[in-house]
């Protein structure tokens, strides 16, 4: 089967939720992806994030081929070996004291609401409304969407939930309206990724912080995309050096395979008790036990000291690109998740790269974002800035 035949397969089968490039991959190793005719491109999407240790990578298939001569999977109904050492892996690397497994962002930050909201209900005059930030992309499902201050995610979908409201991100002035003594959660994204790439200032987070602390409020990171190693730290708040009370995970926790962990803090976890919130699928022995391995990877100092490096490396480049081209006006991003803000569509970015066999994305309608794997060497970096030269070049 060729690509145009995926491509018509497609359109008469799938349901038309995405715009989709015309592509089709069959392999791939490294941070090259192959496509059905064999076509090579050098990938700096990672699948949104997923991807951080690239294609084929050597740990992950032999994890991958260990655990599927085991056990794939048998419910919540009994103990899972591997999603309890996980969850001690995760909790010993941050606040967390306990881990509820799931299978995807959105549906991290539905648990994360909904644990909040229980949360909430233990005071005599119960906090149950949240705030979420300007240009925030929590998910799709309904409560993820609800806290997803973008309109164009949200247009068509409403009524949604009641008790959500708007704060300025990076603005600290605007917090005293929409942080109550009602809030049970305020959920802020350290760096947002389907917001146009905006990196949190550490005075905004810090007083974030306070402000859930002076209102009685959890305060919710949702490191989803940033997180696991993104910007060079293990977890993106951890550039703050400030304490949530609860964190969502998932994009490259399992290398590739379908997760999403709600890491919850001391203050929380007690009033969560069986039956308030379950999953069929979440943490089973196939993906946590993938995910056991990945985690080792992503959390290895050595490892995040290198993906730091190679952050402030491609910060540097892009920063010579802005200097160099009036049409670029900022520079966004930490570590490996980068961003430039352009007054053009971002989107002719993307097919000129598309034409010299590289994968690039947007992150709104004018930034270019870059979002490689982790293990992405210089030299790829190096042939991704002489692309975004030529073709701003070109543009005069």
């Amino acid at each position: 089967m060729n690509t145009d035949e995926v491509i018509k397969l497609t359109e008469e089968n799938v349901l038309n939720t995405y715009g989709r490039i015309n592509l089709a991959f069959e392999e791939g190793s490294g941070v090259i992806l192959r496509d059905l005719e064999g076509n090579e491109y050098l990938d700096f999407t990672s699948g949104l994030g997923v991807n951080a240790l690239g294609y084929a990578h050597p740990a992950v298939k032999e994890l991958i081929k260990k655990q599927a001569d085991k056990v794939i999977h048998t419910s919540n109904l009994y103990h899972i070996k591997s999603q309890s050492v996980l969850a001690r892996k995760i909790c010993e690397s941050c606040f967390g004291e306990k881990v509820f497994f799931c299978n995807s962002g959105t549906e991290a930050v539905e648990g994360a609401l909904k644990i909040a909201r229980k949360w909430g209900k233990k005071f005599d005059s119960p906090k149950t409304e949240f705030t979420a930030f300007e240009n925030s992309f929590h998910g799709r499902t309904f409560g993820a969407l609800s806290a997803t201050m973008q309109e164009k995610y949200r247009k068509g979908f409403e009524p949604l939930f009641p008790g959500f409201s708007k704060g300025i991100f990076n603005n600290k002035s605007s917090l005293e309206k929409v942080i109550t003594d009602n809030t049970a959660a305020v959920i802020v994204e350290p760096l947002q990724g389907e917001g146009g790439i905006n990196f949190a200032d550490e005075d905004f987070m810090k007083y974030v912080e306070s402000v859930c602390k002076q209102k009685k409020a959890l305060l919710i990171v949702d490191e989803v995309q940033c997180g696991m190693g993104r910007t060079g730290r293990l977890y993106a708040h951890e550039h703050y050096e400030i304490t949530p009370d609860i964190m969502t995970l998932a994009k490259p926790l399992a290398g590739g395979l379908p997760i999403g962990a709600v890491v919850v803090g001391p203050k929380v976890w007690p009033e969560i008790n069986p039956g308030n919130h379950a999953s069929t699928f979440g943490g089973n022995q196939f993906v946590t036990g993938v995910a056991c391995g990945v985690f080792d990877i992503l959390s290895d100092p050595d490892f995040l000291k290198d993906v730091a490096e190679k952050g402030e490396y491609l910060d540097g480049k892009l920063r010579n690109i802005k200097e160099k081209y009036k049409e670029v006006k900022e520079v966004r991003g930490k570590g490996l998740l980068m961003g430039l803000l352009v007054d053009f569509p971002a989107s002719e970015a993307v097919d000129y790269f598309m034409n010299e066999h590289i994968l690039i994305c947007s992150a709104g309608k004018n930034v270019i974002r870059f979002i490689p794997p982790l293990i992405v060497k210089k030299e790829d970096i190096d042939r991704v800035i002489n692309t975004l030269d030529c073709f701003l070049e070109g543009r005069k």
